[in-house]
């Protein structure tokens, strides 16, 4: 090449070469008015010399380009041209230079070159290299088709970087772009790019933000993306028609700004589709309405102000993995999963989300044995809102701690014949609703649980016919259980359960579990007791009511040890209809217990030793044909309309083998009510079966009693026999003896000198009275049918005396 003067182009470059020197001194564009490489296939017949410009022209004036115009900027620019040969300006400082709609014939090589400005748009390059390049100003690569990999790692980009709208085809290359350890001091904008082959930009540092709006990158199999550990100032925003075949790979990534995907697709089955574990977003983290071909994984990422994955889908997911694995996961915000629709696990051990977690109207699901959703250890801040939310597999919170509410209002959850819900040990401080539609197939479970308001089971319906339905020892509800119309199948277990409200359970259908099932070898029932049961509150505390009206037990209920603040309401409940009992609440206290079920009970009822102030009951309380155990009852005040004679066969029902106790306290209580008769019929009653317990001769001499005093109840009786034999005995003494003569009538005295004046009255009466002697008795000498009516009066006497001493005595201990 001819060495140019100062402002003179050299004499052999050609007529398009030496424009291209004018227009540079001029800092002008030269268009040569070349077919456009990219919309178009331009072929050589399109290239004529007129439009060709060597490689080692545009190098010589990018390198040592003649003095410029008084006043006009150093720089090259050039469109429509095709640049032969090999643009080779590594390691040098260049002018700033633009191409466009260019054609190389090898891609250009920048390595270790220093630009103010690098432009190359809408060009057709068989690749770049421009390793550790340093560009002052902006870097525009927009536009382009480049037939071979970019390489740009390690570079100093002063400006914004511009992929916007290029197709990039790395071919065999192992990076179809490189970019890693860049660090562009604007925006890195990749808008409408295509790329095939892997996106390389692992430790870049963007400045500005990170734009992918209508991005394609394909690599099947791959990383498509790959970016660990990138560092974005600002936002990432790529919410429209981001598709992406192969995987995104973010982890260790930090972010300044929002990230915004939303309507992000991403292809990569049966592998890890999006990758962030360990990313930091320092605002918001969207990805709604996105579709993902693979698994998401947000394992220990950090969102400082809210994460959304609201109405995405994600399928394709390998066996025995989580759809969406975000352990440990970290929100300062809220973390919104709504509408979700996964066909693997939602997995979300030991997250801390600062404010509502929403799975409300999410599809999730499990094909293995792990749980649906798995958030055990989780920390909400506040709501955990799972309305209409549908799982096919088990929801696992246990030992999870919400500050809100939480909401599973008409959702469903299937685990077959396992755990539906598993809420062990869960501190909830707010309400747990579980109501309208809500449906559990499977164990429910809230085991040592605390709920700091209600829980609320209002129609839902608890499907576990093996084994427990509802399994909640030692809960903890600081208000009410409530229940109303509920449907249940298996057993409602609350033993040992602390309610400082209601426990209500009215209009429930609860059909309990088989007496014929098996126990399982479980910690809380080793020896299955749990068998034939449809509700159990053994040892709970109810600080309120236990209201079962109109509930539909179809197997027993147990209330042993249970202690009621106030009432339990059994009134218009259908007790079991199967097994050997009905109702067991030995050892209950209470304020009150209203036992009218809506029909008689066909199965025992027992209440030994239970304590209650008043006991209401009726014509359907007690049953006939079963046992009644009421040993060691304690009541103090009774409502009902049984007669006494009911009352009394209640109680011989109640006590096959007799018992003082039962009949001293239902004669206490009617005394109480002012009910005097009563009470006296029950007392008559039990001495009457209390003798008849004893032997023969007991037997024998109680009946005794019975019948001339009523064992002390009926003295009227004794006085009217008393009045019957003194009058008889008197008309015979003064009517049936044919007198004493020369004495005169009545008997003959024992002595004829010694004797008081012949009266039958006060003869009889001596006689009955066994312990006064009137004188008369020994006076006087009876013969004949006289002797016997003598005999008669006397044991007459001492019979009446010794009823009387003991009904007296009787008397005298009860009061």
């Amino acid at each position: 090449m001819t060495r140019p003067s100062d402002l003179s182009p050299p004499d052999d470059w050609s007529p398009s070469e030496q424009r291209l020197w004018a227009a540079f001194r001029e800092g002008a564009q030269l268009d040569l008015e070349g077919p456009s490489p990219v919309t178009g296939s331009p072929g050589s017949e399109y290239w004529g010399p007129e439009r060709i410009i060597r490689a080692e022209v545009i190098s010589h004036l990018l390198m040592h380009g003649p003095e410029q115009s008084p006043g006009k900027p150093a720089r090259l620019m050039l469109k429509g041209a095709r640049v032969s040969g090999w643009l080779d300006v590594g390691c040098a400082e260049l002018a700033s230079f633009s191409f466009d709609e260019c054609v190389f014939d090898r891609a250009p090589f920048l390595n270790d070159a220093t630009a103010r400005f690098i432009g190359f748009t809408s060009c057709l390059l068989p690749g770049l290299d421009a390793q550790r390049v340093r560009c002052s100003g902006p870097a525009w690569l927009s536009g382009n088709r480049f037939l071979g990999p970019v390489h740009v790692q390690d570079g100093e980009i002063g400006g914004d970087l511009l992929l916007t709208g290029s197709t990039i085809d790395g071919g065999q290359a192992e990076r179809a772009v490189g970019l890693d350890g860049t660090h562009v001091a604007g925006d890195l904008d990749m808008c409408a790019v295509q790329v095939t082959g892997v996106f390389s930009m692992e430790t870049v540092r963007i400045d500005g933000d990170l734009r992918l709006n209508n991005a394609k990158l394909a690599a099947p199999g791959q990383w498509a993306l790959y970016a660990p550990k990138l560092a974005v100032g600002a936002s990432v925003v790529g919410h429209t028609g981001v598709q992406v075949t192969g995987g995104v790979f973010l982890e260790g990534s930090v972010f300044e700004g929002n990230v915004m995907l939303n309507r992000l697709e991403v292809s990569r089955p049966l592998d890890i589709a999006l990758a962030l574990d360990h990313c930091r977003v320092a605002l918001a983290f969207q990805c709604e309405d996105a579709r993902f071909r693979g698994t998401v994984r947000l394992h220990h990422m950090v969102v400082g102000c809210q994460i959304s994955l609201q109405r995405a889908k994600v399928g394709d997911v390998k066996k025995d993995e989580d759809a969406v694995r975000a352990d440990h996961l970290e929100v300062e915000g809220s973390a919104l999963f709504a509408d979700l629709d996964l066909a693997a696990p939602l997995y979300l051990h030991g997250a801390r989300i600062d404010c509502n977690l929403s799975v409300a109207g999410a599809k999730l699901s499990s094909a293995g044995t792990a749980a649906a959703l798995n958030a055990d250890r989780a920390r909400i801040g506040n709501h955990l809102v799972a309305r209409n939310c549908a799982s096919d597999g088990a929801v696992v919170l246990t030992a999870i701690q919400v500050d809100g509410n939480t909401n599973f209002i008409d959702a469903t959850i299937a685990n077959g014949s396992g755990t539906a819900l598993d809420l062990r040990r869960a501190v909830l401080k707010g309400s747990l609703e579980a109501t309208g539609s809500f449906t559990a197939t499977g164990s429910v479970k809230l085991t040592n649980a605390a709920v700091g308001v209600d829980l609320r089971l209002t129609d839902a319906t608890l499907k576990n016919p093996r084994g427990r339905a509802l399994a909640a020892s030692g809960l903890h509800v600081t208000g009410d259980l409530i229940a109303d119309r509920c449907t249940v199948e298996g057993l409602v277990d609350l033993a040992g359960c602390l309610l400082d409200g209601d426990l209500r359970l009215v209009d429930a259908t609860l059909t309990g579990l088989s007496a014929d099932e098996s126990s399982r070898g479980s910690a809380v029932d080793a020896k299955g007791e749990w068998r034939g049961l449809a509700v159990r509150c053994t040892g709970a505390r109810i600080v309120g009511d236990v209201d079962l009206r109109g509930a539909q037990l179809k197997r027993e209920l147990v209330l042993d040890s249970a202690a009621v603040g106030r009432t339990v309401r059994l009134e218009g409940t259908h007790l079991a209809a199967e097994g050997p009992s009905a109702l067991r609440a030995d050892g209950l206290t209470a304020e009150t217990l209203v036992l009218k079920p809506a029909a008689r009970p066909v199965h025992a009822i027992s209440l030994a030793s239970a304590n209650v102030q008043e006991l209401a009951d009726g014509a359907t309380s007690w049953p006939v044909a079963a046992g009644i155990n009421i040993s060691g009852f304690h009541y103090e005040r009774l409502d009902s309309d049984l007669p006494v004679a009911e009352r009394l066969l209640w109680l011989e029902r109640a006590t096959p083998t007799y018992a003082a106790g039962p009949y001293e306290k239902l004669a206490a209580c009617l005394d109480l009510a002012g009910q005097d008769g009563d009470a006296r019929a029950v007392r008559l009653a039990s001495i009457r079966r209390s003798h008849q317990s004893k032997n023969l001769m007991i037997r024998l001499w109680g009946g005794l009693q019975d019948a001339v005093i009523g064992y002390g109840y009926a003295p009227g009786r004794a006085l009217a026999i008393f009045g019957l034999v003194l009058v008889g005995a008197s008309l015979w003494f003064s009517l049936g003896t044919p007198g004493c003569p020369p004495a005169g009538p009545g008997l003959c005295p024992v002595k004829a000198d010694e004797h008081p004046t012949w009266d039958p009255w006060l003869y009889s009466l001596d006689l009955l009275i066994p312990l006064v002697d009137l004188g008369h008795e020994k006076a006087w000498d009876p013969l004949g049918v006289s002797k016997l009516v003598t005999m008669v009066l006397v044991m007459s006497g001492w019979v009446l005396t010794t009823t009387v001493i003991a009904a007296a005595g009787r008397t005298l201990r009860r009061a």
